[in-house]
Order: structure tokens, then sequence, then C-alpha cells
């Protein structure tokens, strides 16, 4: 282990630590037609069905997803993954994260791998409208003879612009690849020679999914390659356009000409707060470490949600958006008052105000952008604050305000008496 990922992995060790948590559970089922198609082959039309279900708080995210597909009169589980992201407190502007993921992929019966990663990143904010990040980790393939461990190192920026929000990233691959040094009948091969370009990943398949004991000869070497990736994600009421490119370098006998470059965009129309029209495709580079091709496809279908189901987030860095279209306060059972947001686009709403002594109160959401919370509120004049994302607390919009005792704005609520 480097003595940089020795002081990556020290810092976010000291970052992270527990605070105060808002837990909130989403899931969702997606159904379509899936369209996929390698280079020489035919395209494939399957029926797919994608579940996946996640929890998150302020300090930790839990996600599952897979999907299987119909093909023919079988189905298959097509693929698979399972993720954690710790996030420290952001402190002056900077926040530890470790990332943890366990996925098994499938390209078809005869390709599929399972692979463990392990990230930490340093991510620095810039008044929650853009930021910046470093950091590596390792990847480990299983049921890949030709690949045992990858290191993972990058970085990557976003910032938000409007209703759009731009992110790029450049990660580099590192790991030692052995291949075999004969063929089936036992004739000596050789290790390519330097400058030859490689087989592609669906010729080496055979040799990818052997043990490592079943090679009698072998050769290893070096191999390295970095993919440079943009992405923009761009909101308007119900529709969500994501789409993103990139570009992969490296010498030729690491990276084959059909990964150079990719794009691929997805389309989602919000129906209501938990239906949801999705259409999309494009082009997917190979993985290489995990003996995965490259292939094209499309996709279109519906997703429903069980529970709520919050709206995507940029994968460094939730989206922190301010606007919050209407704020609220209505009678409610039992003396209390509701307290009603729409907002979408966020992970966390709170108030405060003297009712609870200044301590946050986290919102609950229902569907997509409505957020409520049953509060006691005496009749009376209160004052009370509103904030998105843990970001800056602020007067509710459309509510009189009062200069505080910190050269800050409240929001003044008067509360009045029920009608007897």
């Amino acid at each position: 282990m480097t003595q940089a990922r020795i002081a990556t992995l020290a810092l976010t060790a000291a970052l992270l630590s527990a605070n105060g948590v808002a837990a909130q559970v989403a899931s969702k089922v997606e159904a379509g037609t899936l369209v996929m198609h390698r280079d020489g082959e035919l395209p494939a039309n399957m029926f797919r069905v994608a579940p996946g279900v996640s929890y998150a708080n302020p300090l930790f995210a839990l996600s599952a997803q897979g999907s299987a597909w119909l093909n023919g009169q079988q189905w298959q589980v097509a693929d698979g993954i399972v993720s954690g992201t710790f996030t420290s407190p952001t402190v002056y502007g900077v926040r530890a994260e470790l990332l943890t993921n366990a996925s098994r992929a499938f390209a078809d019966q005869a390709l599929g791998t399972d692979q463990v990663d392990v990230q930490t990143r340093i991510h620095v904010l810039f008044k929650q409208r853009g930021g910046i990040w470093l950091g590596g980790g390792i990847a480990r393939p299983w049921r890949v003879a030709v690949v045992s461990s990858v290191d993972v190192t990058g970085g990557g920026g976003w910032t938000k612009l409007g209703e759009a929000t731009l992110s790029g990233t450049f990660t580099n691959f590192s790991f030692t690849k052995v291949a075999s040094g004969s063929d089936t009948a036992l004739t000596p091969l050789g290790c390519p020679p330097t400058g030859v370009a490689p087989l592609s990943v669906t010729a080496l398949a055979p040799t990818v999914f052997a043990s490592e004991s079943s090679l009698p000869e072998s050769c290893s070497r070096q191999s390295r390659f970095s993919d440079l990736e943009g992405n923009i994600r761009w909101e308007h009421g119900n529709l969500e356009i994501n789409a993103q490119a990139g570009y992969r370098f490296g010498a030729i006998t690491d990276v084959d000409v059909e990964s150079r470059r990719w794009a691929a965009g997805t389309a989602t129309v919000w129906l209501t707060d938990r239906v949801a029209f999705v259409a999309g495709g494009g082009r997917q580079p190979a993985n290489v470490a995990r003996g995965i091709p490259a292939r094209g496809y499309g996709t279109i279908g519906m997703v429903l949600a069980a529970w709520p189901m919050p709206k995507a987030s940029v994968a460094v860095a939730p989206v922190r958006a301010t606007l919050i279209r209407s704020f609220d306060i209505r009678p409610g059972a039992d003396g209390m008052q509701k307290v009603i947001v729409r907002i979408g686009g966020v992970e966390t709403v709170d108030v405060m105000g003297d009712f609870s002594d200044w301590s946050p109160l986290t919102l609950i959401r229902h569907g997509r952008d409505l957020w409520e919370l049953s509060i006691p509120l005496s009749a009376g004049r209160h004052q009370i604050n509103v904030r998105v994302d843990r970001g800056p607390w602020i007067a509710p919009p459309g509510m009189p305000t009062i200069r505080d005792g910190y050269n800050g704005e409240v929001g003044l609520l008067v509360v009045s008496p029920p009608e007897k």
C-alpha cells in the first residue's frame, strides 16, 4: 500500500464520526423492453424487470438493485449491486466519503463475474453549488482468471447551473493481467509482443473464466488505462434528462478500438409522484477487468414506486436544490400543526424554531416532492426557519421575516387559536 493511500485512509477515518441522522427509505421497480447489441452479433430483445431499494440518512446510505431478463422462455438474473456510502459531517466545506460495492454482472450465460470494491474520497464543497473530490481504492473481481485485483485512483468535480448539473470524472485503472501461455491443445503461444492489439474481451471469454490452476503456461504484464467521462443532468418540472459521454486513454494492448468512445442518455417523465415513464439507450465500454465486452443498448419502460422515491442525484454528491415551490402550515389533529413543503430533487428537508428549542426536525417525504411533519404549535407568534439538504437555514418563502439575534432572518408565523 502506497503512502498516498495510507494518508487518504487516515484522513478519511479522522473525518468520519457519528452525528444525528434522519432516515429515508425508498424503493422502485422498473419494467420494460431491453435491446442489447454487441459488435458482430444480432440485437437481442428481452423483457426486463429491475427492482431497487435504498435507505439513507445524512451520514450513511445503503442501496440494492438488480435486474432479470426474460430471454425466450427463460428468466435470467442479469446483474445486481449492493452499495454502501459513509459520509462524514462537513467541516469547513470538507468531508470524507467511504464507498463500498458488491456486484454481480452478466453479459450472457457464458459471461458472468462478481466484484467487491472499496474507495475513499476527500470532497471539498463550494457553498452547496459545486465541489471537487480526490480519492482511490481497490477492486477485487472473482471468476476472472486473468485479473486478480485492480488499483483505482481518480478525481472529479460537479457544479449546478440553473436547472442543470454538470459533473466530470477522471479515473485511472491499474492491474496485472495474467494470460494463458498455451491454447486448449497445450501448444505454447507465448506472450503477445508490445504494440500488438489485444484480443477482444469476447474472444478471451474461454480463458477469462478458466481457473488459474488450469493454465499450464502463463505470462503477466502490467496493464493501465484511464477513463474521462462527463455527465449532464437537466430537470424541469416533471422531465429529467441524463446524458454521459466518455473517452478511454491507454495503449493499444490495453484498450480495444470499440471501447475508446461511448455515450448514453436517459429521459424520465414523471406522470405522478410515484409513476414515471423512462426511455434511453447508448453504448457502454468494455469492462476489461471483468471480461464484459462493449455493447450497445436501448430500453423503454415504466418506473413504479412502492415507497416514496427520490429523484436521481449526482454520484459524487447530492444536488443541493434550494427552490422551495411552496411552504404551508395547516391545522392538524390533537392541536398539532402540519408543515407541508413542496420541493423536488433533494434528499432532506428540516425545520426548527422556538417550538423545538431551535433543534432541527426532519420532515417525512411523501411521494417525489411532498414533505410533511406535524409539530406542536400553540396559538400565538412563533419563529421558524427551514433548510434543504443540510444547507443554510433560511426563512420560509412567502412568510414575513424578522431579524434574529445573530444578524440573520427568521420567519414569523402566527397561529390562530382553534375555533370553538
